[in-house]
């Protein structure tokens, strides 16, 4: 339940909006209207084209403006729309300007703020002033005094409020039109500016969409990053650690029937069984101890730059690496980064004939840059639709990829070969 003064008085903070917010709206929207209507007319020419992508820049920038107020003085917190930008040329980039839809909903909103915030400095500025001055009437009436020396306000002919009862009777109007003024400034801050601005100031539906599907993802992929870790531990702590409890029983077992005497074909048949059984323990055991390392290599427990450099140290060439990271990856970036390095490493060794190679790893703007150098003989392509080229570069394109990274590759025919992963750590 509102306050009963806030009723009268109206939110400070809302007071605070109406006040500062519709002049600077106001010369914004009216200055981008005449600017828009003066480009589309001129808009036949280049000159009229290159003035309308800078009115669309100044929409976004007043969009901004606007943003920035209602958060700071109606906590109305709006996200901005992503940035455009990327396109190459000159038509691209001045195609991609006339058709930001972000900017024209800003323009948009400029133009249709310029009425309204007139209306609202109107109603929450004028109007309160005037319920103001009629509530403090009785504490000033009998100092105005007219030429014929009757004391008062006049307000219709000969009817003039210069007495107590009307000044108290003007003071209760006055009470009933700030109740109003305040009544009406929040319906307009609430049922048109904030809906008008989440519609025109924040990101489209598409890219609110996308951005919905972006975290989605990012979830995704941690879940499914944290889970391959659970599944992991529990392979190396349970099913691992049983294996070795029956090889090792197993191998007694073959130690006291070698011991046992005789040479029946029954005890040759059970020391063969239990070698064949011992043999295929073994073969379970590495193939799982393979299995653990590839869901979650254990250099990774100690950071991404010791796996680099465990991984360098094992690679079977020489391997230079210069590791520059402010902070350690997530789990998911760290695990897709180690793998295109132990990828391309052995893909430096066993087809590329390179006798050296380098791994340098750094943090730029919130990508982390993986670089896989050799000296090898070059000719490294993603596998194509018609069937050439390595799987092993598509799979890690695909893996780069699922958090929104890029394989960039340079490969010529002779060498050298130059690989670099992007991939955001955001």
């Amino acid at each position: 339940m509102p306050h009963p003064r806030r009723k009268l008085l109206g939110n400070p903070r809302e007071a605070a909006y109406a006040l500062l917010a519709p002049l600077p709206g106001i010369v914004c929207g009216f200055a981008l209207l005449a600017l828009l209507a003066v480009s589309l007319v001129a808009s036949v020419t280049q000159v009229g084209l290159v003035l309308l992508v800078g009115v669309l820049a100044v929409a976004r920038a007043t969009g901004a403006l606007h943003r920035g107020m209602l958060r700071a003085l109606l906590g109305e917190d709006i996200p901005a729309p992503p940035g455009r930008g990327g396109a190459r040329g000159l038509v691209a980039a001045l195609r991609a300007a006339l058709t930001d839809s972000d900017g024209w909903r800003a323009a948009a909103f400029a133009v249709a703020y310029a009425p309204l915030g007139v209306v609202l400095f109107v109603v929450s500025v004028g109007v309160r002033l005037y319920g103001l001055a009629g509530l403090t009437y009785p504490l000033w009436w009998w100092a105005v005094e007219e030429e014929d020396g009757a004391r008062g306000i006049g307000i219709a002919g000969d009817v003039r409020m210069d007495s107590w009862p009307t000044a108290l009777l003007t003071a209760v109007v006055g009470l009933g039109v700030l109740a109003f003024s305040a009544w009406s400034t929040r319906g307009l801050l609430t049922q048109v500016v904030r809906p008008m601005a989440r519609a025109l100031l924040g990101r489209g539906r598409l890219d609110e969409r996308v951005h919905v599907l972006e975290e989605t993802r990012a979830l995704a992929v941690q879940d499914s990053a944290a889970t391959l870790r659970r599944i992991e531990r529990d392979l190396h702590d349970g099913a691992q650690s049983r294996l070795l409890a029956v090889a090792m029983a197993l191998a007694g077992a073959k130690d006291q029937l070698a011991r046992a005497p005789g040479d029946t074909p029954e005890l040759a048949r059970g020391r063969d069984l239990v070698d064949s059984a011992l043999d295929n323990s073994r073969t379970a055991m590495a193939e799982l101890r393979d299995l653990v390392r590839g869901i979650h290599p254990p250099a990774l427990n100690d950071g991404l730059d010791v796996a680099l450099e465990t991984l360098a140290a094992r690679a079977g060439l020489p391997v230079t690496t210069r590791i520059d990271l402010s902070s350690r990856p997530p789990e998911s970036i760290e695990s897709i980064a180690y793998f295109c390095a132990a990828e391309l490493l052995a893909n430096a060794a066993r087809h590329a004939g390179a006798s050296r190679a380098e791994v340098e790893a750094y943090e730029e703007d919130g990508v982390l840059h993986l670089v896989v150098r050799d000296d090898g003989r070059g000719g490294a392509r993603p596998l194509a639709g018609n069937g050439s080229g390595g799987t092993g570069l598509t799979g890690l394109a695909e893996r780069v990829s699922t958090v929104d990274g890029r394989l960039l590759i340079d490969s010529p025919h002779g060498g050298p070969t130059t690989v670099t992963a992007r991939l955001p750590l955001g």
